[in-house]
Order: C-alpha cells, then sequence, then structure tokens
C-alpha cells in the first residue's frame, strides 16, 4: 500500500471514532436542537484544548522526570506515576476542556436549558479525543488507534459528557460554584485513576482501565438519561409563569416558553417570574433546576423521528462504519421508551461493542505474550469471521423485535433475512478484506457503503414507523 493510501486510512482509524459518538450526543436532544455552528466551534475548541495540555504535561514530567516514570523498580516510582497521572496529565487535560467549555460556551445564549450541557461538553470532550487520537494514531499505526478507539476516545468523549452535566445544572442552579467543582472533581478522578492503570505497565491494568472506561460511559449515559427527562419537562410540563416586567407580563409563558426567550437573549438565567399557580417569585435558575423531574411521569410521550436516510449514509461512511454501535443504541433506547419494553439498550449496545471490539485486543495480546512473530491465516480469517457472525447476531435480535411492531403499523417492512444475510456477507469481507491488496482503502470504502446501504432500508423503514406512530398520538392527543 503506498504512504498517501496509508495515511488517508489512518486518518479514517484516528477521525472517525470521535466523529461517530459526536454525532450519537448530537442527536440526543428531540426537542429544541442546538444550532451547528456552537456545535462546530464546542467540537474544535475540543480539539484546540490538546494543545495547551501537551504543555502543561511536558513541565510535569520535566520536574518529574520520565526515567522515574518508565522504570517500576524506581523507589519514587508508585507515588509519581500517581502524582503524574492525577496532577501532571488528567487535571491538566480536564482543567483546559473546563475551562474552554465555561469561558467560550457556558455563557452563550443557546445554552438555555440544562440537557445542552449534555450536548456541548460532549462535543468538547471529542473534539479533545479526535484531535489527540490523530497525533497518536498517525505516527503509531493502526494498532494504537484500535486500542485507542475502545479506550482514550470513548473515555474523553464521556467525561466531557460528566463535565456537560454538571455544567448544565451549574447554569441553572443557585449554588454554582458546588457543582462546577463538583464536576470537575469527578472527572479529574475518573481521568486520573485511567492513567494511573495505563502507566503502571502492571497485570491489572487492563482491566482497570476497560473497568474505568465502562464506568465512565455508565455514568455519562446515566447523566444524559437524567437532563433527559428534565429537558421532556420543560418541552411538555403545563406549569406557567408571568414574567415580572416588559410587554410579556401579562401573557402566561410555559416552561418551552421561557427556553426560547432565553435562546434569543429576551431573557436571561437570573430573572425572576411569578408562578401563575401559587403566586410565588423564582428565578428561572430555580425553574429550571432538577427539581422539576419530578413532573415527568404522566407526560406527553417525547416523538421521534427517525433520521433521513441521507444523514444516516454520510454518517456511517464517515465514521468508518462505527456509527453502527450508536445507531444500535439509539434504536434500543427509542424502542425501550416508547413501548415500556424490559430491556436494558445500554447494556445491550455494550455487549456489542465488547463482543465485536474486545476480541482483536485480546488476539493481539495473546500474540504478544506467546511471542508470535507471523499471522495464522486460518486464524485470522476464522475471528474475523467469528466476530462477524455475533455482529449479525446482535442485530439480528434487534431487527426481529422491530418486525415485530413494523408488521402492524407497516404493509411491507423489509425482512429479517433478506437484510440479515448481506450483512453477514458484507461485513465478514470487510473484516478479511487483505491490507496488502491493489487500492484496498477503496474496496474497503466500497463495502462500508453497501453495508450502510443496506442498514439503511431498516432505517426507512423505522422512519415510517416513527411518521404513523407520532400521527397516531396526534389524533389521541
Amino acid at each position: 500500500m503506498n504512504e498517501g493510501m496509508e495515511t488517508l486510512r489512518l486518518l479514517y482509524v484516528a477521525v472517525g471514532p470521535g466523529i461517530a459518538i459526536a454525532v450519537f450526543i448530537y442527536h440526543s436532544n428531540k426537542f429544541d436542537r442546538e444550532p451547528s455552528k456552537l456545535v462546530i466551534k464546542s467540537f474544535f475548541l475540543g480539539g484546540l484544548a490538546v494543545f495547551p495540555t501537551y504543555y502543561f504535561e511536558g513541565v510535569a514530567e520535566q520536574i518529574l522526570g520520565m526515567q522515574a516514570l518508565q522504570n517500576e523498580h524506581s523507589p519514587l516510582f508508585w507515588p509519581k506515576t500517581i502524582f503524574y497521572a492525577f496532577f501532571g496529565v488528567a487535571l491538566a487535560e480536564e482543567l483546559c476542556k473546563f475551562l474552554f467549555l465555561k469561558a467560550f460556551v457556558f455563557d452563550d445564549r443557546a445554552f438555555n436549558e440544562p440537557f445542552d450541557g449534555i450536548i456541548y461538553g460532549g462535543m468538547i470532550g471529542c473534539g479533545f479525543a479526535t484531535v489527540e487520537n490523530i497525533l497518536y494514531v498517525l505516527p503509531q499505526g493502526q494498532a494504537v488507534g484500535i486500542i485507542r478507539m475502545i479506550t482514550a476516545v470513548p473515555g474523553h468523549a464521556f467525561f466531557g459528557v460528566i463535565l456537560g452535566y454538571f455544567m448544565g445544572r451549574a447554569k441553572f442552579s443557585i449554588n454554582r460554584a458546588r457543582h462546577l467543582i463538583h464536576g470537575l472533581v469527578v472527572v479529574v478522578m475518573l481521568h486520573g485513576l485511567y492513567d494511573t492503570a495505563a502507566f503502571s505497565n502492571t497485570i491489572w491494568s487492563v482491566y482497570l482501565i476497560f473497568a474505568i472506561i465502562f464506568l465512565g460511559i455508565y455514568l455519562g449515559l446515566k447523566a444524559k438519561r437524567e437532563l433527559e427527562k428534565l429537558a421532556t419537562v420543560i418541552e411538555f410540563s403545563a406549569k406557567q409563569y408571568f414574567p415580572l416586567k416588559g410587554r410579556r407580563k401579562k401573557v402566561p409563558l410555559h416552561l418551552r416558553d421561557i427556553r426560547c426567550l432565553l435562546s434569543k437573549g429576551k431573557l436571561v438565567p437570573e430573572d425572576n417570574l411569578v408562578d401563575k399557580k401559587s403566586g410565588k417569585i423564582k428565578s428561572i435558575r430555580e425553574i429550571f433546576s432538577s427539581k422539576i423531574i419530578s413532573q415527568y411521569r404522566g407526560l406527553p410521550k417525547a416523538p421521534f423521528s427517525g433520521m433521513p436516510v441521507k444523514l444516516f449514509l454520510i454518517f456511517y461512511q464517515a465514521t468508518f462504519g462505527l456509527y453502527l454501535y450508536f445507531w444500535f443504541l439509539g434504536n434500543y433506547r427509542d424502542f425501550t421508551s416508547y413501548k415500556k419494553l424490559k430491556l436494558n439498550p445500554e447494556l445491550l449496545a455494550l455487549g456489542l461493542f465488547v463482543f465485536t471490539v474486545l476480541p482483536y485486543f485480546f488476539y493481539g495480546v495473546i500474540q504478544r505474550t506467546l511471542n508470535v512473530q507471523e499471522v495464522n491465516q486460518g486464524v485470522d480469517i476464522s475471528l474475523n469471521l467469528a466476530v462477524a457472525g455475533i455482529e449479525t447476531a446482535f442485530l439480528y435480535f434487534q431487527f426481529q423485535m422491530f418486525s415485530g411492531f413494523l408488521k402492524k403499523k407497516l404493509a411491507k417492512p423489509f425482512s429479517v433475512p433478506v437484510v440479515i444475510l448481506p450483512l453477514f456477507i458484507l461485513s465478514g469481507l470487510k473484516k478479511v478484506l487483505a491490507p496488502t491488496i491493489p487500492f484496498y482503502i477503496f474496496w474497503e470504502m466500497a463495502l462500508i457503503l453497501l453495508q450502510g446501504g443496506v442498514l439503511a432500508i431498516v432505517q426507512r423503514d423505522l422512519n415510517l414507523y416513527w411518521k404513523v406512530e407520532n400521527e397516531r398520538d396526534q389524533r389521541i392527543n
């Protein structure tokens, strides 16, 4: 493979994971979609935050001495490693992300409800992960890219979501400083533990790294779910408030009206409003605080619009097929929320991720442990086909669940066997494709496009299904 094609491939491996997670986070906002300019700005701010952190990390390395950090038999190895992990790396990186988010996004008018913190914090994290990934993967190769795809990239992204959760609560809270400090401390602790394990080079470090990443993803998704409920209350709550000033003071405002006026700059979080029912005066900070989540039960179901097929194909291709994991999670979450299914979408998506990505990691560990110099093609092909089969099995059970609902609403929904068989063939071909063949990157991208095209058939029917369901709900309400 010529040098230019190899660089292009490494760029895909480096950039794809961060973009895939960013797309998933951006489409989490179902009611008040954030302006694309500020979203993109947040992503690039995260990327810019990489460079000052490199300076601080370099200073810490000089003070501590990298030799001591690399020699585990040094008497100061553990104290210096822990100090460097928490203060030289974790604090430097998370503080830079925190400061960029606080300085350039926090006070923007578009940041008009707590859930927006999830979006902008996640974008900062994804941008940081993407730029840092490029700096690691281009010089060190695909193996490093694969390892970072399942460790550092989701770590930065979901640490950003957690930080954004506390930012969102801080903006609409009387005790702003407590939430800001709490958020920074939480992400520094998680990041510091991760880096301590990464720098320790011990047998248990691999397990601790994955445990921390899974904990970060779990906490990030939990925070996202909480603020999604709050966003639903803001969208559908029947509570009304009167402004204390201006021409609108005799016109009652719903919570979604307040959110809209905040984005236009006609209200600010410090403004006081009068509760129409009780007559109590409250600031918008108090009104939008997490206490209103208690109203969540009994509210109308959130509408599901699906995703335009063209947009899905672009995301799937641009993320090198990695968007599959977030599409899989999003579909399960939509049906679980709407149909009250007794499923755990996060656990199912995590299972897909673990069983289709980690086998390659452990295969590499076994090869290094046994000092295997030449790859056995038979074993390699068998592993790739097995992973393709596991991936297809996860999708098969999800599509079977879809099919049961779609058959009740659509005249001719997709056939599960007709979709699953091509998916398995395309997934298997993509995984066994030899990097040494001429125009490798072209063939790989063609297979990804074909695989996305098959999944787009499912997405098309899901869009039709949600359209029918939303129309039915509108008639009932």
